[in-house]
């Protein structure tokens, strides 16, 4: 299903999944995507780097930025392990985008985000009003959404977007719980379960200033993302705020 409405897509990734089919996976193929589904720009992050090596995997992603630096957008990944390291990456890629936008995958990288080794990335990203993205799911030990709410009232400064916002219906309920304890939270509607009602829901507790449009490409069909959004029973002009408007307010704060 193609957008009426010309995306800023807040989560895509660059590589093949090891779960997922290698479905147009290289730029070029994503981005013909992109223009069937009027996908305008989609930030991405590295799935070398949320695996096994982000200095590698951030490279690839500065790599498709030279080429397509209109049509893609960023993030740094890091991990908090080895000490030092994630500071090294923020300062080494900082050209990729201020202010800066940083991804963390506590799962894949078995530490938990409220760790102390995160502490620094956590006040590099409150002191640069850096935008996170963390992959999270419901109830995980390593990434469960409730574990964020008082990670965003410490970092108030920091906007801290709570990846696929928990993936299953608890998960969502967890997720806007976080969001709620903390004005500084975002809720991103990429995964790989759909919840009848639940967008709705989300849009009258948090309103629909604080979700953003994701589509997992090119793990996943981008056109049931879109499909999900335009279905949903909420104004056209929150579905433009979701699909665009959101998102953009968020990277093009204090950027050039």
């Amino acid at each position: 299903m193609r957008s009426p409405i010309p995306i800023f897509d807040c989560h895509g990734h660059l590589g093949v999944h090891p779960d997922f089919p290698a479905y147009k996976h290289t730029p070029e193929e994503m981005l013909e995507v992109m223009d069937l589904l009027n996908i305008e720009v989609l930030a991405i992050t590295s799935t070398r780097a949320c695996y096994t090596d982000c200095p590698r995997g951030n490279a690839e992603v500065a790599e498709v930025l030279r080429k397509y630096p209109q049509r893609f957008r960023g993030y740094i990944t890091v991990n908090p392990r080895p000490q030092g390291e994630a500071i090294r990456e923020l300062e080494r890629w900082s050209h990729f985008h201020r202010p800066p936008l940083i991804k963390f995958h506590p799962d894949l990288h078995k530490y938990p985000v409220n760790g102390d080794a995160y502490r620094p990335i956590w006040d590099f990203a409150h002191q640069t009003r850096g935008m996170v993205l963390v992959h999270t799911r419901e109830s995980d030990p390593n990434c469960g959404p409730l574990m964020l709410a008082p990670i965003g009232r410490s970092y108030p400064h920091a906007r801290i977007v709570v990846g696929h916002s928990g993936v299953t219906w608890r998960g969502y309920e967890q997720a806007l719980e976080a969001a709620e304890a903390a004005p500084n939270t975002y809720l991103d509607i990429t995964g790989s379960q759909s919840h009848r009602t639940m967008l709705e829901r989300m849009v009258a507790r948090v309103g629909a200033d604080r979700i953003l449009f994701g589509s997992d490409l090119p793990y996943l069909e981008a056109a049931m993302a879109i499909g999900r959004v335009l279905s949903a029973k909420i104004s056209d002009q929150d579905r433009e705020k979701i699909f665009r408007k959101n998102f953009m307010t968020l990277i093009e704060e204090d950027g050039d």
